[in-house]
């Protein structure tokens, strides 16, 4: 009986995502008829249907890029990713790779696998200090600041503070250990998603230190991270 309902469920999510993207049409079905004899359907009846949802949405869509042969095939390899992903929030971020492509106007599929790999072997730290890197301000601001400018409203004297990288990071970060920070600053850094990094790269600042992460991120990296988040595509 369970398994019946999960099968009207898969049903109903396959109709209303090719009502979504037409141009796949009933195609689709035999694309993931592999994908839900794995018995992860609820993971793909997930994806399908928060898919459709957010489509729905989106006011300008990259048609040449969703109607192109390869679509399919790259539409198939990031539902295996999902369904045997266990960790929510990157089935998350694989679905938002979709999204992105499609809201994308330069969009390609080289850059896209591209970025499938990448959140393939990116672990959760990377990927959270990716995401300092990409706005150093607003993260310290969403967790209640912990890193201050500590001459803000004192006109008594200048307050000079010197710090590191890895000091900003470990406030921020306060549960991830320096030398798993460091990590993740390597692998980053071997993959060009930041500049040129030492841990151990120092400001003397009377302002907000805060600013010390700026810039971090390459154009690569800045790009990916958008796109696993989905902002602003």
């Amino acid at each position: 009986m369970e398994r019946s309902i999960k099968k009207k469920k898969l049903n109903i999510a396959l109709k209303a995502l090719s009502a979504a993207i037409p141009f796949i049409g009933g195609s689709i079905n035999s694309v993931f008829s592999d994908i839900v004899a794995q018995r992860k359907e609820e993971r793909f009846i997930e994806l399908v249907t928060s898919l459709e949802s957010e489509i729905n949405k989106i006011k300008i869509i990259n048609k040449a890029f969703i109607t192109h042969e390869d679509f399919l095939d790259l539409f198939e390899n990031i539902s295996k990713h999902v369904v045997n992903e266990r960790d929510a929030t990157k089935r998350i971020m694989y679905k938002n790779i979709i999204l992105s492509s499609v809201k994308d106007s330069k969009a390609n599929f080289d850059k896209t696998e591209k970025y499938i790999r990448l959140l393939e072997n990116i672990i959760t730290n990377d990927i959270i200090i990716l995401k300092i890197f990409l706005n150093p301000m607003n993260f310290n601001k969403e967790i209640g600041n912990p890193i201050i400018n500590k001459n803000e409203g004192n006109s008594n004297f200048t307050y000079l503070e010197n710090v590191t990288v890895l000091e900003l990071l470990k406030k921020l970060l306060p549960d991830i250990t320096s030398e798993d920070i460091l990590d993740s600053l390597d692998f980053l850094e071997r993959n060009r998603l930041i500049v040129t990094h030492n841990g151990k790269d120092s400001l003397k600042t009377n302002g907000n230190p805060i600013h010390l992460l700026d810039n971090k991120t390459t154009i690569k990296g800045t790009n990916f991270i958008k796109y696993i988040i989905n902002e602003n595509y």
